[in-house]
């Protein structure tokens, strides 16, 4: 009888009411916000999107799909109280919910005592996921003083049951402690960076402090690289020589006019599961986000062990959003018309290195085979119109804009006709210059004179209109256009 009693307790023990098993645990401390959690085991940190203030850390279960969005997530959020403090914390989650979550339906949920002189709150409900299907949220609030320390955990429907006992579970187990336990996970950091000459030691400290397990840095004196991966990666490694290698080619093809003050940040995820789970959009390979000035992209080798050539999907991707985040240090944060960024952007895209310098910039075939198929090319837009075009309109049939803003800016820069042509020739570079000249001008003015919605976008209008007016000055477009197009029916990049 003592016998089965003792294995009824070890049951109990191992799989709790539920009747479901509860997975091993793991203490998570996160110095830098004052608290350590348990999260299961089966669970890893995952990197946490710049442009969402507010959210500390991100956990999804390790074996989660490499294609697609992680079907489960603990997240962690901190929200700041006003000066009512503790009154106002109910209201500011709620609030919070609506703003961040998005919630279909939401009801709040018995919780339980007060832990570590922090009040609970805990709701219950569902939201919708960027593909549109309701997914199950759990939000369990711990209240100071001062701020609110919010985990959610979230998952698709069907699998509500068997998560639900692993959310509570990591709810309640939050332990906060003092400033001092804080502070000290800055040190090493600190140490590791006053030994060094590199720039911008301050945000590289803050950035590598809050790096989650499993994630490499490796620094050049203008990036930070963050790589989900070993340290000693020969794919890291890679990535760093050939950043350094065309960033400088950027600099001589757009020579900037001041130095830059700006570090960039540079994210490669794993996969292409964990990049959507950072926010990644499922038809990119990566992307520049110039708010938080950082550029996300993902491994999209089918196979982690085999080589990844200098033209490689990911390497493509990195050298077109590495121009992108360029022009937009160089040019004081402003952004050219979408044929001018994306076509030189993805001009880069084919840069061929050696001896770790950029030798060539090939020609990408398959963007201009593309533009010559029959069913294309009565969608080409007249070269008026392309130059002209809102970033909307641009988008409205991407694939067709990209190419031939690619394919001009390859024109432009390397078909015999604009060589010979001075007016030609030197088009993208009276462009750009005259955009960042301008665009400082107008910026001072709105510092001035107070910023507002309308006034910024008049301001781009202006700086961008006076752009494209200097590039075309003593062009005779009719002329261009009729060339561009020989040169791209006759071959384009294989016809110089």
């Amino acid at each position: 009888m003592l016998v089965r009693l003792l294995l009824l307790l070890l049951v109990l023990v191992a799989f709790g009411s539920s009747g479901v098993a509860l997975a091993s645990q793991r203490t998570d401390k996160h110095a830098e916000y004052g608290f350590s959690l348990e999260v299961p085991t089966s669970f890893e940190a995952r990197p946490v999107p710049a442009e969402m203030p507010g959210l500390l850390a991100v956990y999804a279960p390790k074996d989660a799909p490499k294609d697609r969005r992680s079907p489960v997530t603990h997240a962690l959020w901190r929200i700041t109280l006003g000066s009512g403090g503790r009154s106002t914390a109910d209201l500011a989650v709620r609030r919070w919910m609506l703003d961040v979550l998005q919630p279909t339906r939401m009801e709040s949920v018995r919780s339980v005592r007060r832990r570590y002189g922090r009040d609970p709150i805990r709701y219950e409900g569902a939201t919708l996921n960027p593909e549109g299907e309701e997914e199950s949220l759990f939000v369990h609030a711990w209240v100071g003083d001062e701020d609110v320390i919010v985990f959610v955990g979230q998952c698709e429907t069907g699998l509500l049951r068997r998560e639900s006992r692993a959310f509570d579970r990591t709810a309640m187990s939050f332990r906060f402690f003092s400033e001092a336990e804080t502070e000290a996970s800055r040190q090493k950091w600190t140490r590791h960076y006053l030994r060094t000459s590199l720039p911008h030691r301050d945000e590289r400290i803050e950035i590598a402090s809050a790096a989650v397990d499993g994630w490499s840095i490796r620094d050049t004196e203008h990036s930070m690289i963050l790589f989900h991966g070993p340290s000693d990666s020969p794919v890291l490694a890679q990535i760093a020589k050939n950043l350094v290698a065309v960033r400088r080619r950027f600099a001589e093809d757009f020579p900037p006019d001041r130095p830059i003050d700006a570090l960039s940040v540079v994210r490669v995820c794993r996969d292409r599961g964990e990049y959507l789970t950072y926010g990644g959009n499922p038809n990119t390979v990566g992307y520049f986000h110039p708010r938080v000035q950082e550029l996300v992209l993902y491994d999209a080798r089918t196979d982690a062990s085999d080589p990844m050539p200098d033209d490689h999907p990911t390497m493509r991707t990195l050298y077109h959003e590495a121009c992108h985040q360029f022009l937009h240090h160089t040019a004081s944060s402003m952004s050219p018309h979408s044929w001018y960024d994306e076509g030189s952007s993805e001009f880069y895209a084919g840069a061929v290195f050696q001896s770790g310098a950029v030798c060539d910039i090939e020609g990408l075939a398959d963007r201009e085979a593309f533009l010559r198929q029959r069913e294309v090319r009565p969608r080409l837009p007249k070269l008026e119109a392309l130059l002209s075009m809102t970033q909307e309109q641009f988008y409205a049939d991407a694939n067709v804009n990209y190419s031939m803003g690619y394919a001009l800016i390859r024109f432009l820069r390397t078909a015999e006709a604009a060589r010979i042509r001075p007016e030609w020739r030197s088009l993208p570079k009276r462009y750009f210059e005259t955009l960042r000249t301008r665009w400082r001008r107008e910026a001072e003015s709105l510092a001035l004179s107070g910023l507002s919605g309308a006034g910024y976008e008049q301001a781009v209008n202006r700086s961008r209109g006076a752009a494209l007016d200097a590039a075309l000055e003593n062009v005779d477009l009719e002329e261009l256009e009729a060339e561009f197009l020989e040169w791209l029916r006759q071959g384009g990049s294989n016809h110089q």
